[in-house]
């Protein structure tokens, strides 16, 4: 949060393009789950989950004298298209999925290219909601010796979401997916012990780390005091759950290498997001 509103022309930093060109749709057109269904293959691959993907800045390169980064106050354009569909299945359970992969770019007022966003979603057989699903148990946690020696030698945020956050980041992204505010859907019919965080949210969170030890050190590339990286590919492992506290990891010397490894990980020691940001 912000004591006052960012001027015309301040740098939106990496990742919070997020907010820009949500959902449309009415909620009629909405699939069962609250997602939108722009993208959905045909029934029954309705139920959506977003698997990872990569965003890239390729107007931040320091190598050029261009300023090509979104600001406050542009009239932005997105332009999307549908990179891959593919059918697969999951080895562990023989289920059948279909992976849709899209990119989205976003110009500046004067159509500078300034993100690319590639995105990995999963598209599972939809579930009946008549049917209650068995609802996972909770891991211990990890002692404080064993969270501390988990730490040892890298930067570490701590967080533990509540319902109030996700359900902000939902009216944020205009996120209708049910599973980030409705707990009876989350926990009878998608089988989650609680409310699930939003992946982006974390993914931004993964992004802020690595900006906020990257100004630290003095090093990437600058925009008007913004740090970008060159990109971040990442991929999500696992839920995050509301009310659990969780930790995004990073090697306290990653910043000065050109690949730094960023990890989001339960305070029970399961890893739950994976990225690799790139500096220029």
């Amino acid at each position: 949060m912000e004591e006052s509103e960012p001027v015309q022309g301040t740098p939106i930093p990496a990742g919070y393009h997020l907010i820009y060109f949500t959902p449309t749709q009415l909620p009629g057109v909405l699939g069962v789950d609250g997602t939108d269904a722009s993208f959905n293959p045909d029934s029954p691959f309705t139920r959506r989950m977003w698997a990872g993907g990569s965003q890239h800045w390729p107007g931040a390169d320091p190598s050029t004298s261009s300023n090509s980064c979104l600001r406050v106050g542009d009239t932005v354009t997105e332009i999307t298209k549908v990179l891959s569909c593919e059918p697969k299945t999951i080895k562990k359970t023989g289920e059948s999925m279909i992976v849709v992969g899209i990119e989205k770019e976003f110009r500046d007022s004067t159509d500078n290219l300034c993100v690319i966003d590639r995105r990995n979603w999963v598209f599972r057989e939809a579930l009946d909601p008549s049917r209650p699903a068995s609802l996972p148990q909770k891991p211990a946690e990890l002692s404080p010796a064993e969270l501390q020696e988990q730490a040892r030698g890298k930067i570490v945020r701590e967080f533990d979401r509540d319902v109030v956050q996700l359900f902000r980041f939902s009216a944020l992204t205009f996120n209708a997916h049910r599973i980030h505010y409705d707990l009876p859907w989350a926990t009878q019919v998608e089988g989650h012990r609680n409310v699930v965080v939003h992946g982006p949210l974390n993914l931004i969170s993964m992004l802020d780390v690595w900006r906020d030890a990257a100004v630290h050190q003095g090093v990437g590339a600058t925009r008007d005091n913004i740090v970008y990286p060159q990109q971040i590919e990442y991929r999500a492992t696992s839920p995050v759950y509301a009310g659990e506290p969780y930790r995004v990891l990073m090697n306290d010397d990653a910043v000065d290498k050109r690949e730094a490894v960023v990890t989001v990980v339960s305070n029970d020691g399961t890893t739950c997001m994976k990225g690799t940001i790139t500096d220029w």
